[in-house]
């Protein structure tokens, strides 16, 4: 306040401390301060407010992002056990008490996921605002008597906000891409800062960097500017854009050995040999690997990215063959401590699988790439690995990559169940272009777990949820491995033959039809193995249950036990779907269900089924289901509400008005909710969009553990 009395983000400071401290007088006074500064049209009060912005833009570039997320859930996780064991000993008011609290802990887990889970572009909204309020700061000191030399500092910190940007088209003018439009901000920093000044010379080097970062980041550097281009006809921008090595030189000769260049040119080196052309690029690599070392030497405690991009580069070494067997090992063993010095300084999702994958490495070292517990030497490493992946997921949630690594490492542990629920979240995660990469996988791992229908049964749901995810079949080319595996191979030629025994959709059929092609066309087996395809058509869809419901409820005389009946439950959950949707749940609902899938978690027990051959078996099996279990389901289709409603209405409505809080809801699709069910006043999980189910598991877990 002595050097400024009118500096805006102090000021807000200030009436916050006074707040706090009951001050009310004194913060007042400072905020009606404020209100003037912000209403005048004083020039140098236009000046203040602009700075306000920028300081604002520059914390938030520059901000710590701290994950709590961890350590919330960790102390709620701890409240809710210690809570429980007190509840088990206490009585009377005190354990009403606390199963009040237990509920209300419950309650603050799932909300706290859901909160997590929205985090899903991780600090990418404070990337987006820092870029805006940025912007419009300048925008508010262009036109005023603030120095030049100071606004192409600010116009500095700009530029770096865009180049931590996505690099999508400028909406403005759908022409010039982010990345353009942060290399032009440099470029105007490095004309406009002169040269005579030492002052600016760290701003000129770090220009540099950045421009020649920028430009083989585009991968193609002399097409990273069009001819629309405002530096089209500067020919010292066109000869970086030529060799864009070149800008290091330039940043080196401006400023020698600053950890930023150092960094930057670290990060373009190991990019040249990550996209090059081939071996002859393993320079690059063991440069990068000394410009990162001595940035990290320069300040270690800043230079956090540049451990996360040496354990990539030390990574890339340990796969050259050029090293022997103990120097490559010695190569993973420095990716793995750098990667855990990366991720204790910032919990990165990338850094926690790259790590989970060196350390999947060093299990099998020298076996690294070959799938599977008989390669594996040293599980500790594997142990490693789901500690960071739990932590990670725990604290910032899941997505593709984190859920197909713990599929690859339980699979390496031999638990392939728990690998194959992985790898089905990593299915319903991904978008097309990551699904790919997953589906060899999710399928070799159900066909480990043994040979017999409920694994056929379970593949063949699978393969059809991809189709109808992918709409086509194109991806089964891929699901045949290249190298030859006996017992993959034979395993596949069982399913083909068990598809000719099992009701088919006509989607399956055409499923069934090309794999067997490319199984032959692989000439894995001939087609004299297989036999002539000769599928059963499912008749399921048509089938409807016409018979008077109330005639058969006289006949099963059964009705639904009251929530005070009975108190030990058989079974935590039983779920009432139609017949046509039962193989979906099975294989993408129960078994999640029925595993512990992260730290928390419990495995929950189901009914063991719906018959469905009779009306009346089906009613009997409900009624059996809804009574022995402590919680139901309600799956609400459109299969189901054309089929099996008309029968189960009396039961459902009758549960509703004995034990309505134990009736959840889960919308398979979009479709309306019929009137008898009050849908408000029930938990209920959306499954319409393939994406969040994995999530709405995880809530759906959280909502069975209570009571």
């Amino acid at each position: 306040m002595r050097h400024n009395q009118n500096h805006l983000n102090t000021l807000a400071d200030l009436a916050v401390l006074y707040k706090n401290s009951n001050l009310a007088d004194k913060a007042a006074f400072i905020d009606e301060k404020i209100d003037i500064i912000l209403k005048s049209s004083d020039p140098n009060d236009i000046i203040e407010k602009a700075i306000c912005v920028l300081e604002q833009g520059y914390a938030a570039l520059f901000e710590e992002y701290t994950e709590n997320g961890l350590a919330a859930q960790q102390r709620l996780l701890e409240s809710l056990e210690l809570i429980k064991v007190e509840e088990s000993t206490a009585v009377g008011q005190k354990r009403d008490v606390l199963c009040q609290a237990s509920n209300y802990t419950m309650d603050a887990r799932r909300l706290l996921f859901q909160a997590l889970n929205c985090k899903t572009n991780g600090s990418f909204f404070d990337k987006n605002s820092s870029v805006e309020l940025l912007e419009k700061g300048l925008q508010y000191l262009a036109d005023t008597s603030y120095p030049k030399e100071k606004y192409n500092i600010w116009k500095f910190y700009y530029a770096m906000a865009c180049s931590r940007m996505p690099d999508i088209k400028d909406a403005a003018f759908n022409k010039t891409s982010i990345s353009e439009k942060a290399g032009d901000l440099f470029w105007s920093v490095i004309g406009n800062l002169p040269k005579d000044n030492e002052c600016f010379t760290i701003y000129r080097a770090r220009s540099y960097a950045y421009i020649g970062h920028i430009l083989i980041s585009a991968n193609k550097p002399s097409n990273a500017y069009p001819k629309y281009s405002s530096l089209n006809n500067d020919k010292q921008f066109q000869s970086l854009l030529i060799t864009p090595l070149s800008s290091f030189e330039y940043a080196n000769n401006e400023l020698a050995d600053d950890e930023v260049v150092l960094s930057r040119e670290g990060i373009s080196l190991w990019l040249l040999f990550k996209f090059g052309p081939g071996d002859e690029n393993i320079e690059y690599l063991e440069k990068a690997e000394r410009k990162l070392s001595f940035s990290i030497s320069r300040n270690p405690f800043i230079r956090r990215i540049d451990f996360s991009t040496r354990m990539k580069v030390y990574l890339e070494m340990s796969s050259l063959k050029s090293f022997p067997l103990d120097k490559r090992e010695d190569l993973l063993k420095k990716a793995l401590e750098d990667g855990e010095t990366s991720i204790k300084q910032n919990l990165s999702a990338k850094d926690v699988c790259t790590v989970a994958g060196i350390c999947q490495r060093l299990a099998k070292f020298p076996k690294s790439y070959l799938y599977g517990p008989e390669a594996v030497s040293n599980n500790k490493y594997l142990h490693v690995a789901l500690d960071y992946l739990k932590q990670c997921v725990n604290a910032k949630s899941q997505n593709y990559f984190t859920s197909f690594t713990f599929g690859a490492i339980y699979f390496d542990l031999g638990e392939f169940r728990t690998a194959s629920e992985w790898h089905k979240r990593a299915c319903m995660i991904s978008d097309t272009k990551l699904g790919n990469g997953n589906i060899k996988q999710l399928s070799f791992s159900i066909l480990k777990l043994g040979e017999g229908s409920h694994v056929y049964d379970e593949l063949i749901h699978v393969l059809t949820f991809i189709a109808k995810k992918l709409k086509n079949v194109k991806f089964l080319r891929d699901l045949v491995l290249k190298v030859h595996r006996e017992d993959y191979i034979r395993s596949l030629s069982k399913f083909l033959i068990f598809l000719q025994t099992f009701p088919l959709t006509a989607q399956q059929v055409e499923i069934a039809e090309c794999l067997k092609a490319i199984v032959i066309k692989k000439d894995f087996l001939t087609a004299e193995q297989i036999g002539v395809s000769v599928y059963k058509t499912s008749t399921t869809h048509d089938f409807e249950y016409d018979v008077k419901p109330k005639g058969v409820l006289q006949c099963v005389q059964m009705e639904i036990k009251s929530a005070d009946v009975q108190h030990s439950w058989r079974y935590d959950y039983f779920i009432i779907m139609s017949e046509v949707n039962s193989g979906w749940i099975q294989c993408f609902l129960q078994h999640q269900l029925s595993i512990q899938m992260v730290d928390g978690d419990r495995n929950f027990t189901g009914f063991s089924g719906i018959d469905y051959d009779s009306c009346s078996s089906l009613l009997e099996t409900t009624i059996d289901g809804i009574n022995k279990s402590r919680k139901s389901i309600l799956v609400l289709s459109k299969y189901f509400l054309t089929r099996e409603w008309r029968l189960l209405k009396p039961i459902i409505t009758e549960t509703l008005q004995k034990r309505s809080d134990s009736l959840f809801i889960i919308f398979l699709e979009k479709c309306d909710v019929p009137s008898e069910i009050d849908d408000k006043n029930l938990s209920s999980f959306d499954f319409t969009d393939d994406m969040n189910i994995p999530f709405e598991i995880q809530l759906l877990k959280l909502a069975l553990l209570e009571n």
